[in-house]
């Protein structure tokens, strides 16, 4: 009786030595700079002998590297590899002659982590913003998935992992439908970094966005992998196969843009997210966006650390393109509107594809002034007057710092309008707003109003402030006098909750020096 007593108590021993002598904390190096900031599970870790502690708890658990001017780093480790004590588990089995079933040793202090955590290499943050660099933010994010470009890796476990994830192969989902959404939370999660990194004005002006200082993003998410790893997990009382970290492979098409949406040129970058560990079964929403917002954030670093994005950002040749225009003259008989009914007829929608807006002729053969967002990335040109007659427009001249074009029509004896080409605008003076208005068949649709305020903006230019009602399609339209005289093309207005009566012209004196137009009266 008593040495079957010993005999059982040294199977209990042997079979759980790696759970008696080994140490709770596992000395592990983690390889980084001397500057670096180490978190282990979002906390300081304790370090001993240059060593960062692990516990052994057969959980997850997530390192993340804080580096100046570098993007974080996140990996998860697990235990994996068993503990040396694990071979002393083994011996009972050669005690089958007494009769006796062996005991394996498979508690939390059974496995080790890598004794050396490898940390993904380094990428630069995108840089703060100085002053001759534009402004940037992110205009839309959109995903844009076929059905066989979403797939998934998925692990057995964490050493399945390790070992083999080269030769995994990412599987399609059984699913034939396509995905296309915008999605505004990461459009906002992206936007704070630029905001961070001082590429996003937070001052309260109104009037502080313009082709001379702003650049756009677009981000089209059109590939990803995600990759699971499970474990056995306790999930109340049964022990099942859950999710303990994922990470994402994700491709986008990046498109620079200039202030009107115009794009400047696209790059497809394919990158890749941190590990991410899954504690909380409940929570695997909050992790997937996590690593997705991750994964956006570095693709969208390396697009905006590229030679072409940073060379555009301080890039002011198109303006002095604009400088260089040759004077065009305009010739004219010297008979203009002058009235508010001739004002309507000589007042005209801008077709440009399946979008339109207003404009105004200013000589009798057929020149017409709107504004550049109107025809901007024009397909095909089409004017039509107040008779309804159309008309194949051709664009003579842009200017995209003055926000101005000039088109030609073929046609002649026009009454044009006359541009008032003084600097002296008073404020309270009585304006005609005319356009096309929220639909194409609301054409020459004419509102009242003041000149609220002239504002003033950078490099000389102004606009003037008006409370006469504007929707989308008067921009290019002419604000007028009752007499007829054009003070002013419409150009924006202030849209948002409990926002009225605020809507913004470019004064017609500029239309004359931005577009480097000379009008001359001949008999």
């Amino acid at each position: 009786m008593k040495q079957t007593a010993i005999l059982l108590s040294l199977i209990i021993l042997f079979s759980s030595c790696a759970s008696i002598l080994t140490p709770k904390y596992q000395k592990v190096s983690i390889n980084t700079n001397r500057t670096d900031r180490v978190y282990i599970n979002h906390e300081k870790p304790v370090i001993k002998k240059g060593k960062y502690l692990l516990e052994r708890n057969l959980k997850p658990a997530q390192i993340t590297v804080k580096s100046k001017d570098q993007l974080d780093r996140n990996v998860v480790v697990m235990q994996w590899k068993r503990s040396p004590w694990y071979i002393l588990s083994w011996i009972p089995f050669g005690i089958y002659t007494l009769g006796i079933l062996p005991m394996m040793d498979v508690g939390p202090r059974a496995y080790n982590y890598n004794p050396e955590i490898a940390i993904p290499g380094e990428q630069n943050s995108i840089s703060n913003k100085v002053d001759e660099m534009k402004e940037l933010m992110i205009n839309k994010v959109s995903v844009d998935l076929k059905s066989d470009d979403v797939k998934f890796r998925e692990f057995s476990n964490y050493k399945s992992y390790i070992k083999s994830f080269d030769k995994v192969k990412a599987e399609t989902l059984d699913d034939d439908e396509d995905l296309k959404i915008e999605n505004s939370a990461f459009s906002i999660a992206l936007n704070e970094i630029l905001k961070d990194k001082g590429f996003i004005d937070t001052t309260r002006r109104a009037l502080k966005n313009s082709y001379i200082n702003n650049l756009l993003l677009n981000a089209t998410v059109n590939n990803y992998i995600v990759n699971v790893v499970n474990d056995a997990t306790l999930i109340g009382k049964r022990v099942q196969y859950a999710p303990i970290m994922a990470s994402v492979e994700i491709q986008l098409k990046w498109e620079l843009l200039d202030y009107y949406e115009n794009v400047i040129f696209e790059e497809t970058i394919r990158s890749k997210s941190g590990e991410f560990a899954i504690t909380d079964p409940d929570n695997i929403n909050g992790v997937l966006k996590k690593m997705l917002k991750d994964g956006l954030e570095k693709s969208m670093t390396k697009f905006v650390n590229s030679d072409k994005v940073q060379k555009s950002l301080t890039d002011k040749s198109n303006f002095e393109d604009e400088l260089s225009f040759d004077i065009i003259t305009i010739k004219s008989k010297g008979n203009y509107v002058a009235s508010l009914n001739q004002a309507i007829q000589s007042s005209v929608t801008v077709m440009n594809g399946d979008r339109w807006g207003s404009g105004f002729i200013i000589s009798e053969d057929g020149y017409i002034i709107t504004n550049h967002h109107v025809v901007a990335g024009q397909t095909e040109l089409e004017v039509i007057t107040n008779n309804g007659k159309s008309y194949k427009a051709e664009l003579i001249r842009q200017s995209k710092i003055y926000d101005l074009a000039l088109l030609k029509i073929k046609e002649l004896g026009l009454l044009p309008f006359q541009i008032d080409s003084s600097t002296e605008l008073e404020i309270g003076t009585e304006i005609f707003a005319i356009g096309t208005p929220t639909a194409e068949d609301l054409a020459q649709t004419v509102s009242k109003g003041i000149i609220s305020g002239i504002r003033n903006l950078e490099g000389n230019q102004k606009l003037i402030q008006t409370d006469a009602s504007i929707n989308r399609g008067n921009s290019g339209g002419a604000l007028v006098t009752n007499d007829g005289m054009v003070k002013a093309v419409v150009n924006s207005k202030i849209s948002g909750l409990g926002i009225e009566g605020v809507a913004f012209g470019i004064p017609a004196n500029q239309i004359l020096q931005g577009l480097k137009i000379q009008l001359e009266a001949i008999d």
